[in-house]
């Protein structure tokens, strides 16, 4: 095997790792008891699209494309970015719902007492 291919997969071994550990950390952030950690990852990555929607339009500005092709190519840009967000939305609203399942359920057990 040459050093390419080596390179190649230690670099998809930590990229898994890396995704694996975000997943983690949006999971132990989305189990507090504020919300407001839970939302600092979607956050983020939701800042990293607008900025690259951004950078797509200014780099397509100067090129002489139509303005219709630019705004599709920073649409496709921000929306393509916005994946991983969309993942860590979810995985907040699916712990917040079991923390208010589980609150609700307290509750209840406690009026039947």
């Amino acid at each position: 095997m040459n050093a390419s291919a080596v390179f190649f997969v230690v670099f998809l071994v930590l990229l898994i790792a890396a995704l694996i550990g975000f997943i983690i950390l949006q999971v132990r952030l989305s189990k507090m008891d504020s919300k407001w950690p839970g939302l600092i990852l979607p956050g983020i990555t939701l800042l990293l699209s607008i900025a690259a929607a951004i950078n797509v339009f200014a780099g397509s500005i100067y090129t002489g494309d139509n303005l219709w092709s630019i705004i599709l190519s920073a649409s496709v840009a921000f929306l393509s970015e916005n994946v991983s967000t969309v993942v860590l939305v979810g995985i907040y609203l699916y712990q917040r719902d079991k923390i208010k399942r589980r609150a609700e359920l307290a509750h209840m057990s406690v009026q039947d007492l």
